[in-house]
């Protein structure tokens, strides 16, 4: 008896060749861009987001993002118990 066991288990999810963090930004870029009425700029520039994104991300492990904006201080990524990701010397 042979049973499949997908090989993508525990991929992020993806919809067409993003992933999901990757097309968020394209999509609030979008909808900013519907908003102001500046679609196609817009587009290009979340076009361009997502593709820098997508080179920052290779080769990195999960979560790479989370832990970069942490690092660099980037409001609502901070951890409820710790110290600010701002903070490199702690002194007791």
């Amino acid at each position: 008896m042979q049973v499949f066991i997908p090989r993508y288990l525990d991929s992020p999810p993806q919809i067409a060749w993003w992933e999901l963090d990757e097309l968020i930004v394209l999509i609030l870029c979008g909808f900013i861009g519907i908003l102001t009425r500046q679609l196609t700029s817009l587009l290009v520039v979340g076009l361009l987001c997502t593709f820098m994104i997508s080179t920052l991300k290779s080769g990195k492990s999960d979560g790479f993002i989370f832990h970069f904006a942490y690092w660099y201080g980037i409001p609502g990524f901070d951890l409820p118990s710790g110290p600010d990701g701002t903070v490199r010397e702690l002194i007791e």
